[in-house]
Formats: structure tokens, sequence, C-alpha cells
């Protein structure tokens, strides 16, 4: 019998043969722990957000009522605007950095392994530490940042940068910069020493610079790797609680407040229908964005 005959008979036994069977019976201990810790999760928050449910209370059907106020709640509003900014500017600022160390490291220098292994101390130190360590250093009485911008003239009076509407967010960022390049630099890294020398000798015969280098020759060959961090990257910023939080907590008056921390509020003024409604507004443009980040590297 030739293989397409039995490609066919098996086509004709359907989806529940037995040997299809087997192999269902096989994926039952994985289905059932996505079913448990996955879709009844998901299915909870989308029917919570439906309801005016708060802590000791069912609640009752009100549709997208959670979704309309928010949508007119001014510091939700807000939040969102934050969320975008700093989500933005991290990302942008983690790639220029990362990809800038990643340069960096790949040139022959004394100690190189051991920088390596230096860069890559903010991303190995738990977040918890990391942003308390950041919190001290912005202390306006004996942080480091204060004590040397005042000796080097730059300020007359010291800054409390996370109290300051001025410069709340911009601590944060820089904070959440230096806690995540390393990441970055690291897969950038490797992913440019599995460029081909050849090319970059090849382009150097032919009379190509560093900048052409660089532009024609290593950003194709470590594109999908941009795209693949990138990808990781923001959606893990999206979902960042920590560094607001222990740094600022969402203020001074709501400058540093971003989506996690709103829905975290509602959550603690026992609203869970608003705060389900609040954390799921997030998924469209997470999903969109996952959507053409994976068309772009599907392209590619």
């Amino acid at each position: 019998m030739s293989t397409s005959t039995v490609a066919i008979e098996k086509k004709k036994r359907g989806l529940f043969a037995g040997d299809n069977l087997f192999g269902y019976l096989m994926m039952t201990p994985a289905i059932s722990v996505l079913l448990i810790f996955f879709a009844y999760p998901i299915f909870y928050e989308v029917s919570s957000s439906l309801t005016n449910k708060s802590v000791g209370q069912d609640g009752k059907w009100i549709g997208f009522a959670n979704y309309a106020f928010l949508l007119k709640d001014p510091t939700f509003l807000k939040a969102c605007l934050n969320t975008v900014i700093y989500v933005s500017i991290t990302q942008m600022g983690k790639f220029i950095l990362g990809l800038s160390v990643a340069l960096l490291l790949q040139q022959k220098l004394r100690g190189r392994g051991l920088i390596r292994s230096l860069v890559l101390i903010p991303y190995a130190m738990p977040g918890f530490v990391a942003y308390l360590v950041w919190k001290l250093i912005y202390n306006p009485d004996v942080g480091a940042l204060n004590i040397f911008l005042h000796q080097i003239g730059v300020l007359d009076q010291p800054i409390s940068f996370v109290s300051d509407r001025t410069w709340a967010m911009p601590a944060v960022l820089l904070a959440t910069i230096w806690k995540g390049f390393p990441f970055w630099t690291i897969m950038f890294l490797a992913a440019l020493q599995s460029v081909p020398k050849e090319l970059y000798e090849a382009a150097a015969v032919d009379g190509a610079n560093a900048w052409h280098r660089f532009r024609h020759i290593s950003i194709p060959g470590i594109r999908p790797i941009i795209l693949v961090v990138f990808l990781l990257s923001t959606v893990n910023t999206i979902n960042s609680f920590e560094a607001v939080w222990l740094l600022t907590g969402g203020g001074p008056a709501d400058a540093t407040l971003i989506l996690p921390i709103f829905a975290y509020r509602s959550l603690s003024a026992f609203q869970i229908g608003q705060a389900a409604a609040a954390a799921l507004i997030l998924v469209p443009p997470v999903l969109i964005f996952v959507f053409f980040i994976l068309r772009k590297m599907k392209k590619d």
C-alpha cells in the first residue's frame, strides 16, 4: 500500500481513531493543567469584570458598565497615558543601552569576561532589593545622587526625586532601565557573536566603515533577536508593578500611576469587578502588539 493511500485511510478514520485517542489521553494531564491554571482564571476575571462584585458580595450582572465607567474616569485615563510613557521610554532606553553595551563587550577588551559578569548584576538582583536601593539613592538627605549633584555644583538644595511630580517619573524610568538593560545586552551579544565574521571582513575590504558595517550587517543579522527581546520585555514591562510601587506607590498625585497600580488600588478598595475590568483593558493592546511582532518575525 502506498504512502498516500495510508494517509487517506487515516484521514477517513477521523480524529477519534484508536491511535488518536491514545494521543489525546497522553495530552490530558497537560490540558487539565492549562484549564485549571489558565482558562479558569481568565473566565473568572472576565465574568467578574461584567459584575459589580466586591469582597463579601456576589455582585449583580451590569454588563460593560465597569468599562464605561473606567473610560470616563480621569484617573484611569491618566494611568493609561502614564503606562504608554513608561513602557515606551523604558523600552527605548533598554534597547539603546543594551545594544551599546553589547557592541562594547564584543570588542577585545582586557577583563571582558569579568565585565560581562558585572553587567548581569542589575538583572540578577531581586527587584525588591534593587528598587529599595534606588529609593535610597534618591533620598534627599542621605541619597548618593543628591550628594553627587551638590558636590559638582548642579544643585543648591536637595531634591526629593520620588516625591516631586516633575522628577518622579524620570526617577522610575532610570531605575527600570538600569534593572532591565542587562537582559537586552546578553541577548544582543549572543546574537552579534553568531553573525559570520567573514561578512565584516568582506565589507571592510570593500571599504565599508564601522557605521556601514553596523547598519548593513550587524542590525540585519540580529533583527530576529531584537524582535523577540522587544516582545518579551515589552509584555513584561506593561505588567510591571514592583518598580513603580516600591519607588513612588503611583504618586505623587498620580504622577507615576500606571495601569497595574490602578488595578491594585481598585482591588485594595474591594472593588473586584472594577479591578478585573481595569486589568482586562490591557489585554487587547497587548494582543495587537504581540500579533504585530509575530507577523514581523514571520516575514523575517
